[in-house]
């Protein structure tokens, strides 16, 4: 896959990440692929400090906004000054604290007291997380009372007792299957099934703290890993604890609407219905199976704006970039298809989107200089290109190794930039309307309730984690709704995900923005003692961009987006 090199921060306003390189490798290598991935992945200014290279001092401490420990067992590195050097910063200097390593019990007295902590030597594991409330600003988008099962379990502090003025944010669970598997781990003890602390907020003096008492590899896709439903206590917990004002270069909360397999259903007039609702949908068609009678709509919508269209395949069997089932095309085949495909567009009137989102999957190498030639340059492909469906082989996307949620590079070409924001399926139907409509047998009835709920589900995990969302369907569920059905479902979306102050896009904006992102960042973050934040950029940008400001507002956290416009190389804003 295309490399990408560590980008960094220098400047007092951006995060300092503690790390020692002369610890062991399995708690060393895995730090790029639990916090620091995830730090670039959501625009935040960083920088790594290596203990190996030296003590901690004051003068380190006082020049970042927040200082986030990512790597097990640091305590042990860590001497009794440094850490009450630490504890002091967090109180007396107003430094943020946001310690991801829950073996507390190699922590020195001046951190723990920060909560109030007193921590058996012997830990536990666990694989149920469970939220309390949603009104902290770390918790703001969590289902209250939501319960997170880990893919296997993953060690725990078990904390005895924790400060009066600590906010317990999250627990992990003791239940008859995690205490059988804790006391088969750990012989001879005995854990009463409770609810213990596991992620703990406390206001300290002039600073904010925020500890996770469980093990970093609960990022690690072994354990959970990221975009699992649980990113928004990680950027959070840093956002909260952060000295402020913190500026970081994080996605918009954009939202866009996909429909596949269209043929034109109710004539597309559920398009209209979307516009109601701000959205501009991208509808993927088989060109072959659309209406000429249904055209000059098409063309009406794609002249007004409000919708994107795409050439989904030729009819479900016959596809674009691949000869379903079979292999690649030759040049001469794809140079037919594409003769079908322009003239569909020229004498229909239509341009087509930059963005392609083919049928069923199979997506060829040799189609790129097709699309490329064409402007179309964001391929969306979860798989290696050139494979068939059953022989796919999982890529490591980045940012996290996923074939859901992720932006990247396709190696053949990297002017092609293939990008997703469709779900893990574990977790979300890829296809929102699952199990909520009368199609096939899936529901009883026509559920728009449960269809809103599983839509602002997708739409929760992909905003928590840093990402776009995209609300998908295939347009045969609407063959068994009516358009008023559809305008409901479409209305309970936007009351269900309203804490996010979601914005409606058409998929070329969400895609074009978020290549931006990834080829800029934030080089330097400084804040002067009148609370402006200066701030350089490097990379380059086709688009203007959006900086989250982060305000302190009493015990919670107030945001604003600042725009900056699009830039070549180096571009600096004072906020």
């Amino acid at each position: 896959m295309v490399q990408r090199p560590r980008r960094e921060s220098e400047g007092n306003a951006a995060l300092l990440v503690l790390a020692d390189s002369r610890g062991s490798y399995t708690d060393t290598s895995v730090v790029d692929q639990t916090v620091l991935v995830a730090l670039r992945h959501f625009g935040f200014p960083f920088r790594v400090y290596d203990l190996a290279d030296g003590p901690l001092t004051r003068e380190t401490l006082d020049g970042c906004a927040a200082v986030v420990i990512g790597q097990s067992r640091l305590g042990e590195a860590l001497s009794l000054q440094e850490t009450e050097l630490l504890a002091s910063a967090v109180e007396e200097a107003g430094v943020g604290l946001v310690n991801f390593d829950g073996e507390l019990r190699l922590y020195k007295p001046p951190l723990l007291r920060l909560f109030g902590l007193e921590v058996d030597r012997i830990p536990m594991a666990s694989d149920l997380l469970r939220i309390g409330g949603n009104d902290h600003f770390i918790t703001w988008t969590q289902q209250a009372g939501g319960l997170m099962k880990l893919k296997r379990p993953v060690t725990f502090a078990q904390i005895k007792r924790v400060g009066r003025h600590v906010t317990e944010l999250a627990q992990t669970a003791m239940g008859k299957d995690q205490l059988i598997f804790s006391r088969h781990n750990v012989p001879g003890t005995a854990y009463e099934p409770d609810q213990y602390p596991a992620v703990l907020a406390a206001t300290c003096g002039k600073g904010r703290a925020v500890q996770f008492t469980c093990s970093p590899r609960v990022w690690h896709p072994e354990f959970l890993g990221h975009a699992m439903g649980l990113d928004g206590l990680f950027w959070r917990s840093i956002v909260w604890a952060a000295r402020k004002p913190f500026v970081a270069q994080m996605m918009p909360p954009f939202v866009t609407l996909r429909v596949d397999d269209c043929i034109g259903r109710h004539d597309f007039r559920y398009a209209e219905v979307m516009n109601r609702h701000g959205h501009r949908p991208l509808l993927s068609f088989f060109i072959d199976l659309v209406p000429d009678e249904v055209v000059p709509f098409m063309r009406a919508k794609y002249e007004a704006g409000q919708v994107d269209w795409d050439a989904h395949a030729l009819d479900y069997y016959r596809l674009i970039p691949f000869d379903f089932g079979v292999g690649e095309y030759s040049e001469a085949e794809l140079g037919e298809v594409f003769a079908r495909v322009d003239r569909w567009y020229e004498t229909r009137g239509i341009q087509p989107p930059r963005t392609s989102y083919f049928h069923w999957g199979e997506v060829g190498v040799n189609v790129l200089p097709f699309m490329k030639a064409r402007g179309r340059t964001f391929v969306y492909s979860t798989y290696h290109l050139g494979q068939l469906k059953w022989e796919r082989l999982s890529p490591n996307w980045w940012p996290y190794g996923l074939n859901s949620l992720f932006y990247d590079y396709f190696p053949e070409d990297p002017d092609m930039y293939n990008i997703s924001a469709s779900l893990p399926r574990h977790l979300v139907p890829p296809d929102v309307l699952t199990g909520c409509t009368m199609w096939a047998g899936d529901n009883p009835t026509n559920d728009m309730v449960k269809a809103a709920q599983r839509a602002a589900d997708s739409v929760r995990l992909a905003l928590d984690s840093g990402f776009w969302a995209s609300v998908t369907t295939h347009e045969q569920k609407f063959g068994v709704l009516t358009l008023e059905e559809i305008d409901r479902w479409l209305a309970l979306l936007a009351k269900e995900v309203a804490r996010y102050e979601a914005r409606p896009v058409g998929h070329e904006q969400a895609a074009e923005y978020t290549r931006a992102r990834d080829e800029s960042w934030i080089t330097s973050a400084a804040r002067d003692r009148e609370g402006k934040v200066s701030l350089s950029l490097g990379g380059r940008t086709k688009v203007s961009l959006e900086l989250a400001v982060f305000e302190n507002d009493g015990d919670g956290v107030v945001q604003r987006w600042a725009q900056i416009p699009a830039f070549e190389e180096r571009f600096k804003v004072t906020l």
